[in-house]
Order: C-alpha cells, then structure tokens, then sequence
C-alpha cells in the first residue's frame, strides 16, 4: 500500500511539474507576442506630410488646409503638414498627382469632393471617384453667384430678366472651368430658365473674384466664405445661393429652389490618401483630425474664415463621394456635357 501511495504521489508532482512549465511557457510567448507587436507598430510620421490643394491660395480649400497646417501637429506628434497649391484642370492636376503617389501616408490632398467625383465622369483622367482613401470630413460651404454692388441689378428677379432679355451678354467666372463644380449650377439654371451666358474659366475663386472687381466679368460663380469681407464692405453684392441651404451669415441671399429652380448644389471639402496607405497610418491621422476639429481654438479660426465645420468620417465622406458622382453623372449627360 505505501508503494502505491509512493507511486501515485511520484506521478502527481511529474504531472503539476508539467502544467507549470506550460503555464510558465505560455506566459512567456504572451509577452514575447506582446514585445514583438510594439517593435511592429508603425512610427508616423517620420517626415513631413505633403498637402495636395487643387486651386490657388487664399481660396477657402486653401485657408481650410492652412488652420490644419498649424493644429494638427497638436494631436500627432512630430506631424509636419507642407501645403502644396496645385490649381488646374478643375482640380484634376492635384488629384492625378495623389493618384500617382506612394500610399504611404505621406501624401494627401485636401480638395472638394467634385474635383473625385465628377472629373472621371469626362473620361479625361487615370482615376475614378472611388480611387482614394477618405481620411475625414472637414468642412462644407454654399455657392453663390455674385457681381458688383454697382451693378444695376439689385434682386434676383432683376438679374434674372436681364439675362432673358439680353443673351450672351452676362459673363461670370468660374473656378476650375467649364463643366467644374463652380459651372454646374449656373449651367443648370441656364437650361432650366432658357438663359444664354457666358461662363469664364479662371484657375481659382481669389482670380474670379478679382475679375468681378475689375470688370473683367459681371458675374462669379464663388463660395459665399471667399467673398463675404467684400459683400460686407459693400464692394460686391450676391444675387442668389445655389445650395440647398441658407448661408448661416448671409440668410437673406435667395436660395434658387426657393426661387422654383429645382437647384441644390453644397460643396464639401475632405481630406483623402491614396488607396493602400495602411489602415492605421489612416486611423492615426483620422483621429488626430477628430480631435484638431474639436479643439475650441481651431473652431474659432474655421468661424473666422466664415468655414462651415463638418467633421465626418471615412465612411461618410465615401457614401457622399459615391452619391455626388451618380447625381452629377445625371446631370453632366441632361446639359448635354458628357455623352
């Protein structure tokens, strides 16, 4: 009986000596798997980060970009943001360039969401309204139209008569060109009211609002932040707002589907990255935008800039980039733009 109770007691230690050395090897593979994911964490950034604007600067992608340029670096460490103006093509140049970039998060591009969803629709560039990563929301605006305080008409309906009754003789400016976002609502007016202008290429909103000025053209097709200090100076004077919502500083200025033109045209201003950057180099910078949006400091600049903030996220950027390219694929092929 003792041997057996000697035997079995012999086996129980062998057997718990064993559990422990498992136990002891399995904790240890833990902090070694632990050890080897911090060694594996990307280090972002390293460099400076470019910033792809698509229009000339002091236009309010630009000034967006630029109150990024200064907070972001607060919430990612060691960030430095380099604002590069690449104005043409309707924004096209600076986004092919951010096609033909290296996703490796060191490139992006601050741009309208028209420069990615309605440029492929002319079948005269490499990418397509889903050929970039979204990083974030970071603000919205109107459009209006908008000429001289002396100009002789006052209201919309003045304006308006004048353009029935004199065609081809009402030029406006447009930023990006013909057929950019800044032509599409006056375009679709023009069918819809049988108007006939003249639409006036220019590479940005600062160089359609200096032709305005001096006299170059009548007209201008801006977003309401780049001309407000001019409208309030009483130097320039808006005739309608083709969005689908007020001007928070300017209510009065008529919105066109209030006018009975089904028009309604935002303009949203995100940042993206080339496709294949690394989810978390994305998730880095997305969630240091978050925060850079949230900062009470980087609001009051937005405010100051008469910028909308409209923090949203990947997904949202991508559902509204993917609705903007069907609904202006729609209209392009109605004002007989694209076949």
């Amino acid at each position: 009986m003792k041997k057996f109770v000697m035997l079995f007691l012999s086996a129980l230690l062998i057997v718990l000596a064993g559990c422990s050395d498992s136990s002891k090897s399995t904790g240890s593979n833990a902090v070694t798997a632990a050890n080897n994911e911090k060694q594996t964490k990307i280090e972002y950034p390293k460099r400076p980060i470019e910033v792809l604007v698509p229009f000339a600067a002091g236009g309010s992608t630009d000034i967006g970009a630029r109150i990024l340029e200064k907070y972001l670096p607060k919430y990612l460490p060691n960030a430095q943001l380099v604002i590069v103006n690449k104005p043409g093509g309707s924004g096209s140049i600076a986004i092919t360039d951010l096609f033909n970039s290296k996703p490796d998060g060191y490139t992006i591009a601050m741009s309208t969401h028209r420069a990615i969803s309605m440029q492929p629709l002319y079948g005269n560039v490499k990418y397509s309204y889903d050929s970039f990563q979204p990083i974030s929301k970071v603000f919205g605006n109107q459009q209006i139209m908008i000429v001289k305080a002396d100009a002789p008409w006052k209201t919309f309906e003045e304006w308006l008569d004048y353009v029935k009754k004199n065609p081809g003789k009402f030029s406006y400016g447009v930023a990006g060109g013909i057929g950019s976002g800044a032509h599409l609502p006056m375009a679709e007016l023009e069918k819809m009211a049988h108007l006939n202008a003249k639409a006036v290429s220019f590479e940005g909103t600062p160089p359609a609002i200096t032709g305005v000025l001096g006299g170059h053209v009548q007209g201008a097709m801006v977003q309401p932040s780049d001309a407000k200090a001019l409208i309030e100076s009483g130097e320039l004077r808006a005739i309608f707002n083709a969005a689908s919502v007020p001007v928070p500083y300017f209510p009065d200025i008529p919105l066109l589907k209030d006018k009975g033109f089904d028009i309604a045209i935002d303009s949203n201003t995100s940042l993206f990255a080339p496709k294949g950057v690394p989810k978390e180099i994305i998730t880095m910078l997305e969630e240091a935008v978050k925060k850079t949006m949230e900062d009470p400091e980087v609001l009051k600049e937005f405010e100051h800039a008469s910028l909308q903030t409209q923090y949203g996220s990947p997904e949202v950027v991508q559902k509204e980039v993917d609705g903007e390219n069907v609904r202006f694929g729609k209209m392009l092929k109605e004002l007989g733009l694209i076949k």
